[in-house]
């Protein structure tokens, strides 16, 4: 491969990782786009909301199953992604973290999150997919965490 078809997968792969991250955004925030979302993370992700109170999720089953109640209870979602920044990019493995500030509605409970999202993605025939994801807080969890998700 030349230099120059090399900055250019180089290019094209960064903007793959960063729409996935982006994706996940937009169909979390959906409350209704629970496929579209699994279709971003390989068949076997880990994701782990412990650091912020809540369970680690495996597989699509653990992800389908989470979210399915999750879009049933929330009113509404509003999560806005940014400091994007590619740590780790080889030919088949990279790694991303992000800060997010995440808002949602339940029952007239709010709550809003300032998280980092640590993201590892893995290349796969379908293209890049996310295979870890974790979050950690930034600032301190409110209490009004455990309202909105108080059946998890």
């Amino acid at each position: 491969m030349s230099s120059l078809e090399q900055r250019v997968r180089l290019i094209e792969d960064r903007q793959a990782l960063q729409d996935l991250f982006h994706g996940y955004l937009f169909a979390v925030d959906s409350l209704t786009d629970l496929d579209g979302m699994l279709s971003l993370f390989t068949e076997d992700v880990s994701f782990d909301l412990r650091e912020i109170g809540l369970p680690c999720l495996k597989g699509h089953d653990g992800l389908r199953q989470f979210f399915a109640d999750v879009f049933g209870y929330m009113s509404h979602h509003a999560h806005y992604g940014t400091n994007f920044t590619v740590r780790h990019l080889d030919a088949d493995t990279a790694s991303a973290w992000a800060y997010v500030i995440g808002s949602g509605v339940r029952d007239g409970v709010q709550v809003t999150l300032h998280v980092k999202y640590f993201l590892d993605y893995l290349r796969t025939p379908a293209g890049w997919k996310i295979c870890r994801f974790s979050e950690a807080p930034i600032l301190p969890m409110p209490d009004s965490l455990t309202q909105v998700h108080r059946s998890h």
